[in-house]
């Protein structure tokens, strides 16, 4: 009777073993699928080692930074609003004109969107400086180069003829108005609107200086450049920091009438850019006009009656002339005398638009009309010829 009993209670407690170890196992199973939902929580607060990323790619830092500045376009009087956003700014410290930095997520938010608009700043090259010493170096020269066999001399070649380009800086800026009733209003999004305005203001005036720039307190401007008819080879040689131009062989058109006896081509002066401008230029390059000037050429034709000018069927694509795209930028000129209403060429090489780093704002505090706020945006931006190789222009001329 003991060994029986014995016996019962060895096997009862191995039965409990068994037990308690498949309960150590599903706790242990159940631990870690909590363990790894936390790291999906936490990868989603924000709080993973991946430096606070959440999806879609806003940071916790950005979020908060965003949240500081929409408190501050609400309440622009408060002291403790003021100092929250200086701490989420890069650059927080106000500098000589006072004003804040705006936050790098939305200064970055603005200058895509300006890309989006600008023309030229999607053709051409765009850098970013810390200041406005900055610098771009030109070969005019270039090197040489050549053939030798095994054990053959080698000639020295030339030295290059490098220059600094000074892009010239100015100040462009945007005045934001606002009512308070419109700032107050909780279900309004002041922020996405007042990037909005920001780059539709600061498009406006930063595009026509890309073009026609004087370089006084603002970017040196693409047709501000001598335009010449010397070619590149041309003895005598073309001035440096000049463009060549064909003319249209018409005082202040195209001209090319078909129907006459015999018949003329406008589009004849467009062929002779393309193949007028070097090889390496043309791997790159693009044409640039007005809408007025594109719905003239838009009808142009070759001798068999075909048009010049195909639309893309690819939604979003440029259309092409000649088998280039073609940007449309309503600051280049109308095709009248002596004007240069298309330009064809390397836009990237040609022409280089320089941010310095940060935007600011202000509130104004000058306002007269009650009831209203007004904010100063500004930001430093250049911008100078760079290759006057890159592109060649188009002239309503007789010669």
């Amino acid at each position: 009777m003991e060994m029986r009993e014995l016996k019962d209670a060895i096997a009862a407690h191995h039965k409990s073993a068994q037990m308690l170890a498949q309960e150590v196992k599903s706790a242990r199973d159940g631990q870690r699928a909590l363990d790894s939902r936390i790291d999906r929580l936490e990868t989603l607060a924000g709080r993973s080692d991946l430096g606070g990323y959440r999806p879609g790619g806003e940071s916790l830092e950005d979020r908060e930074a965003k949240q500081a500045f929409g408190a501050y376009l609400r309440n622009p009087y408060s002291q403790k609003v003021k100092a929250e956003l200086e701490a989420k700014a890069v650059s927080g410290a106000t500098d000589a004109g006072g004003g804040y930095a705006i936050p790098e997520v939305i200064s970055t938010d603005i200058r895509a969107r300006l890309r989006d608009v600008s023309v030229m700043r999607q053709i051409c090259r765009v850098e970013t400086a810390s200041t406005s010493d900055f610098k771009i170096l030109v070969d005019v020269a270039g090197s040489s180069s050549g053939w030798a066999g095994e054990g053959d001399t080698r000639s020295a070649t030339n030295t290059p003829q490098l220059h600094e380009v000074a892009p010239t800086f100015g100040t462009n800026y945007a005045l934001i108005t606002a009512s308070e009733e419109i700032v107050n209003d909780a279900m309004f999004d002041i922020q996405s609107w007042l990037v909005r305005r920001t780059v539709e203001e600061l498009a406006l005036t930063e595009g026509e200086a890309f073009l026609i720039g004087n370089g006084t307190k603002k970017p040196t401007g693409l047709l501000t450049a001598p335009i010449v008819s010397a070619g590149d080879f041309d003895s005598p040689a073309r001035p440096e920091g000049s463009f060549k131009y064909l003319p249209t062989g018409f005082a202040d058109s195209f001209g090319g009438d078909q129907t006459a006896s015999p018949p003329g081509n406008p589009g004849d002066v467009l062929v002779q850019a393309v193949y007028d401008l070097r090889a390496p230029y043309r791997q790159n390059a693009r044409w640039l006009m007005n809408s007025a000037t594109a719905g003239v050429i838009r009808k142009f034709k070759d001798a068999e009656g075909r048009y010049l000018w195909s639309e893309s069927m690819l939604a979003g694509q440029p259309p092409l002339l000649l088998g280039y795209p073609v940007a449309i930028d309503e600051a280049m000129p109308d095709i009248g005398t002596n004007t240069h209403p298309v330009a064809f060429g390397d836009f990237e090489r040609a022409y280089t638009i320089v941010d310095l780093q940060g935007l600011r704002i202000t509130l104004d505090d000058n306002i007269s009309v009650p009831g209203q706020l007004r904010w100063y945006i500004r930001r430093r931006v250049g911008g100078q010829v760079t290759d006057t190789h890159a592109l060649r222009f188009i002239k309503c001329a007789a010669s």
